[in-house]
């Protein structure tokens, strides 16, 4: 601890730190930078996004969009043949209309007013409780093939959505 005088009175200054958290959270960032910098070059990304991919929407997100309509009708259908589950299964249901909005939103699409056909829902709560599972599962899929296929500007929409179908089969057990 140094100490210092001034005007008779003794001022206790602590010890110089070797390295203030500015400096830490200084050189944080330029070593991320450089590692992006690095990773995105070896990776053949463009990392400022100046020769980013301006091709239109594949058909797969069209797909993509039809079947995510499609599992919230499939909800719709669950909830009608087993009402005990609604509290449970709105949620969900809701969960995938957002995620039809926004998919429809991003590729420059309407949302489509049905999908394609679905059977039946089974009446029996655990019977409706796998089929759902095993659609979300199929969901989930479908979304992270689109998501590894998707242009920079697409991959964090399918992503999140692929999470959250992920978590969907969580509350369906």
């Amino acid at each position: 601890m140094l100490v210092a005088t001034w005007q008779d009175d003794r001022v206790h200054t602590p010890a110089p730190r070797l390295t203030s958290r500015r400096a830490f959270l200084r050189a944080a960032v330029a070593v991320t930078g450089i590692g992006l910098a690095s990773t995105s070059t070896l990776a053949g990304c463009d990392l400022f996004g100046s020769g980013g991919s301006t091709t239109p929407p594949t058909a797969a997100l069209d797909g993509l969009l039809a079947h995510t309509v499609a599992l919230g009708h499939q909800y719709d259908g669950a909830i009608a043949a087993a009402p005990d589950l609604a509290a449970l299964l709105t949620p969900l249901r809701d969960a995938h209309r957002a995620h039809a909005e926004a998919i429809a939103a991003s590729i420059g699409r309407p949302v489509p007013s049905a999908g394609p056909e679905s059977s039946a829902a089974p009446a029996d709560r655990q019977a409706a409780l796998v089929a759902l599972r095993s659609a979300e599962k199929a969901a989930q899929a479908e979304s992270l093939a689109a998501c590894l296929g998707a242009d920079e500007r697409l991959a964090p929409l399918l992503g999140s959505i692929t999470a959250a179908r992920a978590s969907h089969q969580e509350v369906l057990v």
